[in-house]
């Protein structure tokens, strides 16, 4: 199929930018959808409390649904490690769509970002804030049996290590990982679809560096098994998990071999296929159609894994 004549339209004027100035903001990136204000979420802000300080979070709840013990989602936007807030589309919209249409508590992790702040910094924030709604359920009107966890590229990343790295015992109910970073060093990665213009194409150079940046002078050796989901030694300990694969997309290849290999070691797993679109297309949901189908489609096989209303999906 390509990507969507309308996506294509949307990223013309970077054919023959550099990516550099893309990074540098002295061209515009590829456009990002104004984050959706929905009037039937409440959001608060709140703070968690981590081993190295206090996390900063945006809860969303359906509105009138006080006293209602609700299934949660723990949502991590991406950005490469080093990007991104809790403002962006991908972290914005898309907690408020799943609050609303779930229906669920949402709560989204700001989360410590490289260079500032290296591995493991941006792992534990997450790994704090999953506990914390696991922890103290009762009182945040949640029920623990019914938590998942997610998050998108990088994101996706910090989400599937904070389950691994954590006791199987203590793991969610369900993993939602959207065009995921699996193995930022081995990959597989896609060779560039002639559809995207080189400044935004996800490749192993542009990964490669922004993993380097999060590891940090003097880290871990980058070729650690325990950094890259896919050869992760506790890979079979994972709950359901859903993998959402964005057509033109370097990551697509090294997302797919998670999935297999997941599976391969008996872990429930899910894959959906969307066509016509880029990484990061989370990011547009509210204005690009694709993008809110594929929503739709990801919140129904929440919906079945935490047993709202008896749902099915795949």
């Amino acid at each position: 199929m390509g990507l969507h004549p309308d996506i294509a339209a949307q990223i013309r004027h970077l054919w023959g930018v550099s990516v550099l100035d893309v990074l540098a903001e002295r061209v515009p990136g590829r456009p990002a959808a104004r984050a959706i204000r929905r009037d039937d979420v409440v959001r608060t802000e709140g703070v968690v409390s981590g081993p190295d300080g206090a996390v900063p979070v945006r809860w969303y709840r359906p509105a009138g649904g006080d006293g209602r013990v609700l299934p949660a989602l723990v949502w991590v936007h991406g950005g490469g490690w080093r990007w991104g807030s809790l403002d962006m589309a991908e972290a914005e919209s898309v907690a408020q769509i799943v609050a609303a249409t779930l229906p669920a508590a949402v709560v989204s992790v700001d989360y410590r970002l490289a260079p500032d702040h290296v591995h493991p910094a941006g792992l534990r924030d997450v790994r704090a804030v999953l506990d914390h709604v696991l922890d103290d359920a009762d009182a945040l009107g949640v029920d623990a049996r019914r938590v998942a966890l997610g998050g998108g590229s990088a994101g996706a990343h910090l989400a599937a290590l904070a389950v691994l790295d954590g006791p199987p015992e203590r793991r969610p109910a369900a993993l939602w990982l959207a065009y995921p970073v699996t193995d930022p060093v081995e990959g597989p990665f896609e060779d560039r679809h002639p559809d995207c213009p080189e400044a935004i194409w996800t490749g192993r150079d542009v990964i490669g560096g922004m993993f380097d940046t999060y590891l940090g002078p003097g880290g871990p050796d980058r070729g650690e098994p325990r950094l890259a989901p896919t050869r992760h030694p506790a890979l079979a300990t994972l709950p359901p998990t859903l993998v959402t694969l964005a057509e033109v997309d370097g990551l697509r290849p090294q997302a797919a071999a998670f999935a297999a290999a997941a599976r391969e070691a008996g872990v429930d797993v899910a894959v959906h296929e969307v066509d016509g679109v880029l990484h990061g297309y989370l990011d547009t949901v509210g204005e690009e159609p694709l993008a809110d189908a594929a929503v739709a489609r990801h919140i129904s096989w929440l919906r079945a894994r935490l047993d709202v209303g008896g749902a099915a999906g795949n």
